[in-house]
């Protein structure tokens, strides 16, 4: 057998390199999800929030109205921070109202509400090249229930509760 001198352990240092690089690929693809997930979150949190304040309507007024903006922030925020204390990692909790709108109603009212919630998770693996949070954001809107539909009226399906 005939060998060449000095290639012994010529593989040696190629191995941490890819073991790194190995690694980071893990990291990226770990974090990506955790990423995508907490955006989700962000929405769903947003959306929420956006629900509370629509729950705020005037019950004197004859058409379909929102009570005060500063009311409806009042519940806006009031949502975000009970959410925030009970473990939702809402960065700004005290402002996640964005005001109100008429796009969306077919009526063109003010009773469009708009949120915005930013959230922030420690990074797993990502942690090693400095990446130390990851943070994410979303947006909701929400509008009361006007009356019923013709369709809750006629509805002929039966069920038990």
């Amino acid at each position: 057998m005939n060998r060449l001198r000095g290639d012994e352990g010529s593989i040696a240092p190629a191995v941490p390199v890819l073991a790194l690089v190995l690694l980071l690929l893990a990291g990226l693809v770990v974090d990506a999800s955790r990423q995508l997930s907490a955006r989700a979150r962000a929405v769903a949190y947003a959306e929420e929030a956006a629900r509370a304040g629509a729950a705020a309507i005037d019950l004197d007024a004859e058409d379909l109205e929102l009570l005060p903006e500063a009311q409806v922030a009042a519940r806006v925020d009031a949502y975000c921070e009970a959410a925030a204390a009970s473990g939702a990692p809402i960065v700004d909790p005290g402002h996640c109202f964005r005001g109100t709108t008429d796009v969306g109603d077919p009526l063109h009212r003010r009773i469009v509400v708009r949120t915005h919630v930013e959230i922030v998770q420690p990074a797993s693996l990502l942690g090693i090249v400095g990446v130390e949070e990851l943070r994410a954001s979303g947006d909701g809107r929400a509008r009361p229930f006007e009356g019923t539909s013709e369709e809750d009226v006629t509805s002929t399906e039966t069920g038990s509760c």
